[in-house]
């Protein structure tokens, strides 16, 4: 009799393993669905007590690594959670577009974009390798027509420069850094940081570029993408796979430390060279603070 009692048991608890691979067989493919297609807003808050007072909740909504990506029909996904973020400005950290081909969208959402706050642009090193590549397939240079496209949506683009904002009689540089891809006389970050503090000695500043793994010293802030979050984010990591295809890439999504310079480095938005997984699209909202 005990011998009879004893085998349901052990039907049952060979179903478990069962159980879990079916479930595995279902979630799987649903995860990678909502990771390379579900938007998710995140926040990050950064306190910094040299801040000026009068930018003490100063919220940027930032965007990278878009790669031509759509997300609703004419990217309407996109648009309202920008919307819904209610930003002071929009920063677009590169890789926005990785074509000829990706010009009308680029114009139609810098547009959209630009009729919620005022949008401020780099390039990545993608818009930069279409820009090399298309004179040796016969065509034109990208970055003119993406310059003019850019200044046509009514955003700035901020390459090697940098802008002064005014709030409540406070000042905040906000300077934008050309990628490495570019021209080889763009400016490196220490020179475009000595020419602001030329000009502007011991002002706050904000500095936008695409790398997230660049030294970016005596910058306050810096918004940076590129590493696409590692791609794959299994549980106690940043990420499998780096953008030089190295494994477990260091500072690949969060705020990361320098010195006194905080680099906030998104998880992107588009796709990449292997699909995302456990790495939803991050729609990042940073929101400066000059005290707790």
């Amino acid at each position: 009799m005990a011998g009879k009692r004893a085998a349901p048991r052990k039907r049952r608890g060979c179903l478990i393993p069962v159980a879990l691979c079916v479930a595995l067989l279902f979630w799987i493919p649903i995860e990678l669905y909502l990771s390379n297609n579900v938007l998710r807003t995140e926040n990050e808050t950064l306190t910094d007590p040299r801040l000026p007072a009068a930018f003490d909740g100063f919220r940027i909504l930032h965007l990278s690594d878009l790669h031509e990506k759509p997300f609703g029909k004419e990217n309407a996904d996109l648009i309202n959670a920008a919307r819904d973020a209610h930003p002071d400005i929009i920063a677009v950290t590169g890789d926005l577009i990785q074509s000829r081909e990706g010009l009308p969208y680029a114009q139609n959402i810098l547009t959209a974009l630009g009729e919620i706050a005022p949008v401020y642009y780099v390039t990545g090193n993608h818009e930069w390798a279409a820009d090399w590549d298309a004179p040796r397939e016969g065509g034109e240079k990208l970055t003119p027509e993406l310059r003019r496209i850019v200044k046509v949506a009514g955003a700035v683009w901020l390459d090697s420069s940098y802008q002064t904002l005014e709030r409540g009689g406070d000042t905040l540089i906000l300077a934008g850094l050309c990628d490495p891809n570019g021209p080889s006389d763009a400016p490196p970050a220490d020179a475009l940081r000595a020419k602001i503090a030329a000009a502007h000695p011991n002002a706050f500043t904000l500095l936008l570029a695409h790398r997230h793994d660049n030294e970016y010293d005596g910058f306050n802030v810096v918004l940076t993408g590129h590493a696409h979050g590692g791609v794959i984010r299994l549980p106690f990591t940043d990420g499998l796979i780096g953008p030089d295809r190295e494994w477990f890439p260091k500072g690949a999504s969060g705020v990361v430390t320098h010195g006194d310079t905080s680099v906030v480095v998104s998880r992107g938005l588009g796709d990449t060279y292997f699909p995302r997984f456990l790495n939803r699209p991050q729609v990042l909202v940073v929101t400066l603070r000059c005290s707790d």
